[in-house]
């Protein structure tokens, strides 16, 4: 059995005097940091379509208002309108 234990705890010094540490990189302070709007990715899955336009000038159609919510954060656009479309 020593003849099995030496050579693995030779091993074992071995490979972690191939470690090394560093100091945890400091943050940035809060006043230099950008603040950067999250934008939603989930949205309820229910049926209430919408028609909307954008700042931009463009149009859609989508599933229901979160989704056009999403969609105009992404794009960094403001929702100008958006109507019901009835069934």
């Amino acid at each position: 059995m020593r003849k099995l234990v030496a050579p693995l705890a030779t091993l074992l010094l071995a490979g972690a005097a191939g470690l090394t540490f560093s100091a945890p990189a400091q943050a940035a302070p809060a006043a230099t940091v950008p603040v950067v709007e999250q934008c939603p990715d989930v949205c309820p899955a229910n049926y209430d379509p919408v028609f909307c336009r954008f700042s931009d000038g463009s149009t859609g159609r989508f599933t229901n208002d979160c989704f056009a919510s999403v969609h105009a954060c992404k794009r960094g656009v403001k929702i100008v309108a958006c109507t019901r479309i009835l069934n």
